[in-house]
């Protein structure tokens, strides 16, 4: 349990070091259960990821990093990239039904081998016959294409395709063909492709290799065969042009010279779309989703997954950090300390993005959320229980209202030790007791200290002083601290009178109800200054007390009440202090032992 701290409520007084009040073994319990905060913390987060119950959550993450860096043109890689788009224009020019006649795709085909391309994906399906006039001028232009891969699906179990009639064609002409087959999440956005489908290789991956004439490694991908699409951007982030303005010319040669060339389908009535994380999740055109995979392989495929071992560690450390703050921490110090770790995991993240690293976010957001809510939930159960400990520790010193008017002011932190205050010091003794208790048996000997110390006890309550402690047969007491009273000194004399009189005649009457019928004298010294107020001891075993010149005055004037034959003995200094000093006897000048010089003395009683 954290040290709690009774702070005195008047502004600017000054503060020393001093020693703070433990309250039971709470430090251990705290460690403990705060360890266990968290434990439990990372093991439900981990818990729940590995269920897939935060896949959506991570999800969005993910796609809040891609709009965070937005396009990014240099992510095209080696070689630079196109999409020629069969958009709405082009259906309008060619007032045909798609896909309509072949000899506008061998037209384009043609174009695009005089620009001089790196290579052709051609993301439309040739699977069917037309007519033989433009399947043979479809076949005549991909012949004449030096690299061009054409978008299929496998339609047996060894990876065949239909496209243009077989694999006898296809490799008559030199073509190649990839599986067009996408990934889509379950939340129906498109981040992920693989490196083949049903045997045959995907789309992107075999357009990189046709268009480099190496193979391309296979490593990066996962186990399972699938990759992170890079995304270069949103639409058109690689240079779009309509496939009409290419079918009439209207393209300059140098426009398309040298890149890989997407041609398909982007006109939304064609429904060849997807959502993506790009551009708040608008549907992106398959032609410029194909275009962003090429080059996210062109690059060897360089945005990864972090190995789960990473994201273990970020979850761990992110359940630690509420319960490391409520170790010495508040709530506001715990929900402070949250703000920052989830600040920390986000600075992570998008560090790690940077470097095309993807580390979970989810998981450890929730393993902070969780660790903040079981670290305030347990620091506000201590603080209970701390506070009722303090209660009942300092309710041995001073009165319950005093107590809870000190817990009241200080907003649960109490400070005990370490301050220098302008006080009031008492000391109150029982005359004659050694003598008394020599005359009566031990156990009627025990009643009357009781009885006295009970009455004169209750007495330092009554005017709202602190009962430092018992001293033998008497007790010491100060007012104005730990609690700050402007009129300190004038509740002591009070006390002081109230003692040597009310409270006296009160145990009076109580003793001879216990049967023992003894005149009981009393001392009482008063003495007021400067004081430090605080704890004595170790940190095991201590007790709160006043130390100073007007302590040692006040046990000096307690002793000297027998000599003068007065009961309250009231020094110069509190005098000073009082509001009224009326009905005081000067005794003048009283030497004191321990200190130099004299101290005018008063009498109260």
């Amino acid at each position: 349990m954290s040290r709690r701290r009774l702070r005195a409520a008047r502004p600017g007084r000054a503060g020393g070091p001093g020693r703070t009040l433990r309250t039971g073994r709470a430090g251990p319990e705290r460690r403990r259960i705060l360890a266990a905060v968290a434990v439990v913390a990372a093991l439900v987060a981990v818990a729940l990821g590995a269920l897939g119950a935060l896949e959506d959550a991570e999800r969005s993450a993910l796609d809040a990093r891609f709009e965070l860096r937005g396009t990014d043109p240099g992510r095209i890689g080696p070689v630079p990239l196109a999409v020629v788009g069969i958009d709405d224009a082009t259906l309008r020019r060619l007032d045909e039904r798609f896909p309509f006649s072949r000899v506008h795709h061998a037209r384009v085909l043609d174009r695009l081998r005089a620009a001089r391309v790196r290579a052709v994906a051609y993301d439309v399906e040739f699977s069917e016959q037309t007519t033989p006039a433009a399947d043979d001028a479809l076949i005549e232009a991909i012949d004449a294409v030096p690299r061009i891969v054409l978008a299929g699906f496998a339609t047996d179990d060894r990876g065949r395709t239909a496209i243009l009639g077989g694999e006898e064609v296809q490799r008559a002409v030199g073509a190649r063909v990839g599986h067009v087959g996408v990934l889509i999440d379950g939340d129906g956005v498109l981040r992920r492709f693989p490196d083949r489908t049903a045997r045959l290789t995907s789309f992107p991956v075999a357009v990189a290799e046709h268009a480099t004439g190496r193979r391309v490694d296979r490593t990066p991908f996962a186990s399972d065969g699938d990759a992170l699409v890079d995304w270069v951007g949103g639409e058109r982030a690689v240079p779009t042009y309509s496939f009409a303005d290419v079918l009439d010319g209207r393209v300059p040669a140098s426009r398309l010279r040298g890149r890989i060339v997407v041609v398909g389908a982007t006109a939304p009535s064609l429904k060849d779309v997807r959502s993506t994380p790009m551009d708040g999740g608008s549907p992106l055109s398959g032609p410029e989703i194909q275009a962003d995979a090429i080059a996210t392989v062109l690059r060897g495929v360089p945005l990864r997954e972090s190995p789960w071992p990473v994201g273990l560690l970020l979850t761990v450390l992110a359940a630690a950090v509420p319960g490391i703050a409520g170790l010495r921490g508040r709530a506001f110090g715990v929900l402070l300390a949250a703000t920052a770790g989830a600040a920390a995991v986000l600075v992570v993240a998008w560090a790690a993005f940077s470097l095309d690293r993807v580390v979970p976010v989810a998981e450890p957001l929730l393993a902070l959320g969780l660790g903040t809510l079981g670290a305030v939930a347990a620091g506000s159960a201590f603080e209970a229980v701390e506070r009722r400990r303090t209660r009942e520790i300092f309710a041995r010193f001073v009165s319950h209202d005093v107590v809870d008017d000190v817990l009241a002011r200080t907003d649960d932190e109490v400070r005990l030790g370490g301050v220098r205050v302008d006080a009031t010091i008492l000391f109150c003794d029982l005359r004659g007791s050694t003598a008394l208790l020599e005359e009566l048996e031990p156990e009627r000997g025990i009643v009357v200290l009781n009885r006295f110390l009970g009455a004169m006890g209750d007495r330092v309550d009554a005017h709202g002083g602190t009962l430092v402690g018992y001293r033998g047969d008497g007790l010491m007491a100060v007012f104005g601290a730990p609690l700050d009273q402007p009129d300190h000194a004038d509740r002591a004399v009070a006390c002081a009178r109230d003692m040597a009189g009310p409270a006296l005649r009160r145990c009076h009457e109580l003793l001879r109800a216990d049967g023992v019928d003894r005149e009981l004298r009393i001392g009482v010294g008063v003495a007021s200054g400067p004081v430090m107020a605080g704890n004595v001891g170790s940190e095991r075993r201590m007790e709160y007390t006043a130390i100073g010149d007007a302590a040692n005055v006040a046990a000096r004037l307690e002793g000297l009440t027998k000599h003068h034959g007065r009961p309250v003995l009231v020094a110069t200094g509190t005098v000073q202090r009082l509001a009224d000093p009326a009905g005081l006897d000067p005794l003048g000048p009283v030497a004191v032992r321990g200190r130099a010089g004299t101290v005018e003395v008063w009498a109260a009683g």
